[in-house]
């Protein structure tokens, strides 16, 4: 969110995570930026009890709130749950309300195979890794049951969320399904990105010359080798991706060298300290 949005109402202490856009909001205003300017992202998920209560407890809407809590149990539309946000604060005029109603109707045909691919790349630019990852799992599980009826049933869409799944991963240091992803990405659309991540995953993960004959035994283009070192070497500059490059490092070193209880031991603090992070990253406020 780039435009500036001037707020009326207090801020909440702790926002909602919106799961639509990936983000957390903290006002009404905010809810009514994202609902207004990026109506086909939004899905069934939109109403949600927990919204209603950010709006009562934490935004300064209680009536709002309250309001479409009866809207849920009385089973109302996307549509109109929607436009009831909108219509209650004076955010849109009424030639948008009427641009968001119409998407909203429209949307109701989107390719939902599309839509949860914009969803889960949201999820991954806000470092929401695990969400990203079910959104483009519930993608490919839907085009492995051949749902054609919904457009899942599309290769470049398949190896663009299999590239994504690899980038998730690799940013969780999950370097090993990361690769996976990033090859098989690369088995389907052939594109130079896949190839590019997936060798530097290799790279990261094998020793020097067992990376060295990868590349000799697979004959990888010189611009393909030097786009890998790159990556490998901006990992390497001073900052937080550094530190974990420098831990894998260390890792590696110790297990190839058979110092196995130290291996181990450095193991359950890098996990532990990788999952605190993932925690403070997953936080949304309590």
């Amino acid at each position: 969110m780039t435009d500036m949005i001037l707020c009326h109402h207090a801020l909440a202490k702790n926002p909602y995570f919106f799961v639509p856009f990936g983000v957390n909001i903290y006002s009404i205003e905010e809810l009514c930026y994202l609902l207004s300017t990026d109506a086909y992202l939004i899905d069934e998920d939109v109403k949600d009890e927990k919204l209603c209560d950010f709006l009562i407890y934490e935004a300064g809407m209680p009536e709002l709130g309250e309001q479409l809590k009866e809207m849920l149990n009385e089973g109302t539309s996307t549509g109109e749950f929607v436009s009831a946000i909108l219509e209650s604060y004076p955010y849109c005029t009424k030639e948008e309300l009427r641009d968001v109603r119409q998407i909203l109707v429209d949307n109701a045909g989107m390719d939902k195979g599309r839509k949860h691919k914009i969803r889960g790349d949201n999820m991954l630019r806000a470092g929401r890794y695990m969400h990203a990852l079910e959104e483009y799992r519930y993608i490919l599980d839907r085009m492995d049951q051949e749902d054609k009826g919904n457009g899942f049933h599309d290769d470049e869409l398949y190896a663009q969320i299999l590239h994504n799944m690899g980038t998730a991963y690799a940013r969780l240091f999950l370097l090993e399904r990361a690769s996976e992803c990033y090859y098989e990405a690369y088995g389907i659309s052939h594109e130079k990105r896949s190839l590019i991540e997936y060798l530097t995953a290799m790279r990261v993960m094998l020793k020097k010359e067992q990376y060295d004959r990868l590349v000799l035994r697979h004959g990888f283009d010189d611009d393909v080798v030097d786009a890998v070192e790159e990556n490998v070497n901006k990992y390497s500059e001073p900052g937080e991706g550094s530190e974990r490059l420098k831990r894998l490092e260390e890792l590696k070193e110790k297990k190839t060298s058979g110092k196995v209880s130290e291996y181990y031991r450095l193991v359950d603090r890098t996990l532990e300290e990788w999952k605190q992070e993932y925690k403070r990253s997953m936080m949304i406020g309590k």
